[in-house]
């Protein structure tokens, strides 16, 4: 490697990392494990299986939290009712990846306030469109998420 190209390879990479902690220093109102941005799955491409009891999954039971399956691309969440919901984990209007909020029953976006019902429908903010709705499947201790 010449002299050259190694310093377009020092400033390509400053550059990277520059631009990556700048985009990482805006609003976090709590971005969620798996923080960050997620692309969508595609269609078809969703089958996993949780299984109630695992630790890892004990808030999601106990209906206070929610967990990320499929790669951070599914958002899997237990509302009010007791009903167990399974929704594209990334914003539509910028692909942030999105929490939910117990205590409303809402999906909610730390970027831009953007809301989501718990069935996915755009409740407030700029998001241009309702997130994917996958197939949640209880049998016994197990949720098997298919879309």
């Amino acid at each position: 490697m010449n002299r050259k190209d190694f310093i377009q390879l020092c400033v390509l990479g400053t550059a990277a990392v520059a631009t990556g902690t700048l985009h990482s220093c805006g609003k976090d109102d709590g971005v969620s494990p798996g923080g960050g941005t997620t692309p969508p799955p595609t269609s078809g491409s969703i089958d996993f299986t949780l299984d109630l009891t695992a630790p890892a999954n004990a808030q999601l039971a106990a209906g206070t939290g929610f967990v990320y399956g499929a790669g951070n691309q599914v958002l899997v969440a237990k509302t009010s009712a007791g009903a167990y919901v399974a929704l594209q984990a990334s914003c539509t209007h910028e692909g942030v990846t999105l929490s939910f909020n117990s205590n409303t029953n809402q999906v909610q976006c730390p970027r831009h306030g953007g809301t989501y019902s718990s069935t996915g429908t755009v409740l407030a903010g700029p998001p241009p469109a309702s997130l994917k709705q996958y197939t949640v499947a209880q049998t016994g201790n197990s949720l098997r998420i298919t879309g």
